[in-house]
């Protein structure tokens, strides 16, 4: 698999030094720049996919395959639901919840849940709701590669999608039941290790890959699925069903199996659906399963969300996936890790700068845009009221939001 670069851990005292100033964000005005049915059910889409996306003047309704897979009983179900809420350290009368590990786990949670709401998911809801209105109104299906388990952003800046598609090279893992964690005796070191997972994409606004290879693939967490229904569970959306699959070549869908990319197919909240896939979608990657970009194209347009991405699109070895976003979708939302600037063609793309452009951080700084620091310059632009990616200060963070002309 090809090996994906990564962002350096942020020291814990480095983040801590930086709270206070952070936090000074709170008290000030939003632009002050100083501060982030069960798969069975589904109708099979058997359309041809169109060589070329274009606009709908209503939200496109996306149609996911069908899955033939066992339904999970109300019993599963509710200690889904009540494990999910465990997790994300919210009351669900659980045993679990009379233990001091879960008392100190939820209301640690719960302070940092309040501080990241206050500094950086209010502003983004706000700003969502008006800059990307009209991407909104376009399309329901989310695009979002190179995401790791962060459901949390690509819901907060598109909470009416119906669709969000997610991959990685982190493995998927398996939903914990915390009753039997309790039973084992391994509820206080499970929480642990989620807690120490969840810790930089709410100190700082995203997770980073390294760390990532250790925090969700051990002994005790072995993937991506807790961390996700964190995110579900914080955000109040029961769980209604929860299926291991796999992705083909084709693009299809299916029940666990051995061959394929293996992923999960979450249904939430309204009939919304979440799936994340384990893939490699570097050029080799896609050439051995290109299942990931041909579901892509059956589901488009879509809308691409790119953050913290390693700048891999940058390269020449992940061309396929960056082709593959330009020709299906609808809209790209974007740190400048993600597209290069000089890949939007100005007659097909309008692309809408926020915040201050200040370059790369230093482990990326060969990534430097001369192009896009001359665009921000000559164009005029709204302040970024959030801090996202790399840079999380909104004082330094920047976003494009690139819109397909015609």
């Amino acid at each position: 698999m090809t090996a994906l670069p990564h962002g350096p851990r942020l020291a814990l005292s480095l983040i801590i030094a930086l709270m206070p100033l952070v936090a000074l964000a709170i008290v000030l005005p939003p632009h002050s720049g100083d501060d982030e049915s069960p798969p069975d059910t589904l109708v099979a889409d058997n359309s041809t996919p169109k060589a070329q996306p274009v606009a709908v003047a209503e939200p496109a309704n996306p149609t996911m395959p069908a899955v033939v897979s066992q339904p999970l009983s109300s019993d599963d179900l509710d200690r889904i639901n009540a494990s999910a809420k465990g997790l994300a350290g919210l009351a669900a009368s659980g045993a679990w919840e009379a233990t001091p590990e879960w008392k100190k786990y939820s209301a640690s949670l719960d302070g940092q849940w309040r501080y990241l709401d206050q500094i950086r998911l209010k502003a983004m809801r706000t700003w969502g709701a008006t800059e990307l209105a009209d991407l909104h109104s376009k399309s329901s299906t989310v695009f979002y590669p190179f995401s790791g388990p962060d459901v949390l952003y690509a819901d907060t800046l598109f909470p009416d999608s119906k669709i969000l598609l997610m991959a990685g090279l982190e493995p998927v893992g398996t939903m914990p039941d915390l009753a039997k964690l309790q039973a084992e005796g391994k509820l206080g070191p499970y929480l642990d290790q989620v807690s120490k997972s969840l810790f930089t994409i709410l100190a700082a606004s995203f997770f980073k890959t390294k760390d990532m290879k250790v925090d969700f693939n051990n002994q005790l967490v072995d993937g991506l699925v807790p961390a996700m229904v964190v995110f579900l569970a914080r955000a109040n959306y029961p769980i209604t069903d929860l299926q291991l699959v796999s992705l083909d070549g084709d693009g299809d869908l299916h029940p666990r199996r051995e061959h394929g990319a293996p992923g999960v197919q979450i249904t939430y909240g309204d009939g919304r659906q979440l799936l994340y896939f384990q893939a490699d979608l570097g050029n080799d990657g896609l050439k051995s399963n290109p299942g990931f970009v041909r579901l892509m194209r059956k589901l488009a347009p879509g809308v691409t969300y790119l953050k913290a991405a390693s700048y891999l699109c940058y390269e020449d070895y992940f061309s396929t996936i960056r082709n593959a976003i330009l020709n299906d979708s609808i809209g790209v939302v974007e740190d400048d890790s993600g597209i290069p600037f000089k890949d939007f063609d100005a007659a097909k793309w309008q692309v809408i700068p926020y915040g201050d452009y200040t370059g790369p951080i230093k482990l990326f700084k060969q990534c430097t845009q001369p192009d896009l620091d001359v665009y921000y310059k000559k164009t005029p632009h709204a302040p970024l009221p959030f801090g996202s990616g790399y840079k999380f200060a909104a004082s330094v963070s920047s976003l494009l939001v690139v819109k397909r002309k015609g």
